[in-house]
Formats: structure tokens, sequence, C-alpha cells
């Protein structure tokens, strides 16, 4: 027998350094668009991770090397981050939508989407909104108010108030050159529809009255 002959019954047992898997060799991140921001695949180390922009991390950020061998948990998923459907308001719509998201309407980060109104309406708030990082839309919706148009200004004569728009309830005084006079007396009134109640008065010569 061997050891009856002073020989050791095996060799000297070496100690060598435990190590993980390495993620940072090609296709050692398989998960789509996720990054290593720090790495260390020797036991006790860390790999940290971040995703590409447009994405948000699903999972915890960082795992550690075991003593086994075995890196602590899976690799945390990329999800793109989205935006709701905006809300179009009543009376406007969409003239513009680009990149409309993958999932139920949803729209990716840094998509824009530009409103319009219609009829005797007019636009207020931002016309365009762009789809954030945090998953909100850049600005709230904007509204669409009936506006009554600018009618113009009588021949010989002058309307107050002067505005490109007019709110419902807005009253025209029509006032007459020297020498003139409204045939009518009524007064203009911006309805809630965007319509003018009447027609704008004209300024008639003395002398055809």
């Amino acid at each position: 027998m061997d050891f009856l002959l002073g020989k050791w019954s095996a060799p000297v047992p070496r100690c060598e350094l435990v190590k993980c898997e390495s993620l940072s060799t090609p296709g050692g991140l398989y998960e789509p668009h996720l990054q290593l921001e720090e790495h260390n695949n020797s036991y006790g180390g860390r790999a940290v991770f971040s995703c590409a922009w447009g994405y948000r991390l699903m999972g915890p950020p960082g795992i550690e090397c075991e003593l086994n061998g075995n890196w602590s948990g899976p690799l945390p998923k990329c999800v793109p981050i989205q935006c709701p459907p905006p809300i179009i308001p009543v009376n406007g719509h969409l003239i513009q939508s680009e990149a409309a998201g993958m999932d139920g309407g949803r729209y990716a980060v840094g998509s824009l989407v530009q409103f319009a109104c219609r009829g005797a309406h007019q636009l207020e708030g931002e016309a365009s909104i762009i789809c954030t990082e945090n998953g909100f839309w850049s600005h709230p919706p904007p509204f669409c108010k009936p506006r009554c148009p600018y009618m113009g200004e009588p021949d010989n004569g002058l309307i107050a108030p002067t505005k490109f728009a007019y709110e419902p309830g807005d009253e025209l005084q029509i006032s007459c050159n020297p020498g003139f006079e409204a045939r009518l007396e009524a007064r203009p009134k911006c309805l809630p529809d965007g319509k003018w109640s009447s027609p704008l008065p004209n300024c008639t010569n003395y002398s055809q009255i």
C-alpha cells in the first residue's frame, strides 16, 4: 500500500477562485435593451444593470455572484415605457400622430401628437405634446373652445371691440363715420355655438336713408 511507503493518498488540493458566468461576453446579455453598468463575476461581486433609452427595468437592478458559482437571480427585463392614448378634446381631432404604441394604442417614448379644432372652435393649451421617459405626456391635452370669427369692419364705420376671435357672450358695437348711420340697430352677439346672432349692419349715407 502507498501509505506504507510514505506517499500521500492524493495530490494537495488547490484553491480556485469562484466565478459566475461572465455577462460581459458577446451574447452574455441575452435580454434585449439591457446594459451593464457594473460587472464583477467573482464571488461576492455584483452585476448592475440599466436599460436603453425608452425602456425601464422590470426586476432587481443588480445580482450577486454566490459561492456556488451561480448568480443570485435571473437577469432583469427591459420593458418599453409607454404613454396612454391622449385624450382628444371635444370638437377636436389629431392632425399628426407619430409612432403609435405597440400595445392597445399606447405610445412609445418620444412620440409626438398634434391637435386641431373643428369648425368655429379655437385651441387652448399646447397644440403638440410628447410622450416623456416617465410614461406621461409632456402637457395636458388642450381644449377646443367655441369662438366667433372676426367679422371685419363695416364700410364707412368701425366695430368695437376688435379681436382676432370672440368668446360666446361678446357683443359688437358699431359706430359709423360722420354722415353715415347704421340702418339696423342690432348688435351682433357671439353665440355658444361659435356663430354670430346677426350679420354686421351696414353704415349708410344719410342721403340714402
